[in-house]
This record gives structure tokens, C-alpha cells and sequence, in this order.
């Protein structure tokens, strides 16, 4: 689906204007950029755990303690752009229920 299109999920009638607040778009770029930071660490890592020369043991156990933290790290503002994406999809999926009004 091309941008330009009237069903694109965050513009009316193809138009440049937002259908949702501007607190909105931050905040979805606020939690994007977290975990894109979280993930250029996660890799960083993976490539020092690759480059470990110990036991066969430590390094998994050190891979597993690597993935967990990641895991932990990521979920909060994964749970975040959810709740962003639900309150935007409220707010377009009524749009036009809103203007008859």
C-alpha cells in the first residue's frame, strides 16, 4: 500500500496531516530508538561471546545470560509500542465516525 494512499493507517485522504497527536509520533520514535539502542548492544555482545575462546560450558551459559538480558531489556517498550499502536489504531479506525459527527 502506497503512502499517498487514503487508507494509509496514519494519514486522511493522503494528505501530510497526522490523524493522531504529535505526542503520539514521538513517543513511537522515543521507543523505536530504545530498541534499536538495545539491539546495537545485544549484537555487540554476541559478537564478543563469539570471539570468547573457554569452555564450550561458559560460553553458553554466557550466550543464555546474553539472550535473557536482551529479552528483559526489549519487553518494556515492546509492551509500550503496543499500547502506542493500540491508541493509534483507535484513533484511525473512527476517523471518519468523528467527522459525521
Amino acid at each position: 500500500m502506497s503512502k499517498d494512499s487514503g487508507s494509509w493507517p496514519g494519514f486522511e485522504g493522503g494528505s501530510d496531516v497526522p490523524v493522531y497527536p504529535a505526542d503520539l509520533t514521538q513517543a513511537l520514535q522515543s521507543e523505536l530508538a530504545a530498541l534499536a539502542a538495545i539491539d546495537v548492544d545485544y549484537g555487540q555482545t554476541q559478537r564478543c561471546l563469539e570471539s570468547l575462546t573457554c569452555l564450550h560450558i561458559t560460553k553458553e551459559r554466557l550466550v543464555q545470560q546474553a539472550d535473557a538480558c536482551h529479552k528483559r531489556d526489549r519487553e518494556p517498550h515492546v509492551l509500550r509500542l503496543a499500547a502506542l499502536h493500540d491508541r493509534i489504531m483507535m484513533l484511525t479506525m473512527f476517523r471518519g465516525l468523528r467527522k459525521k459527527h
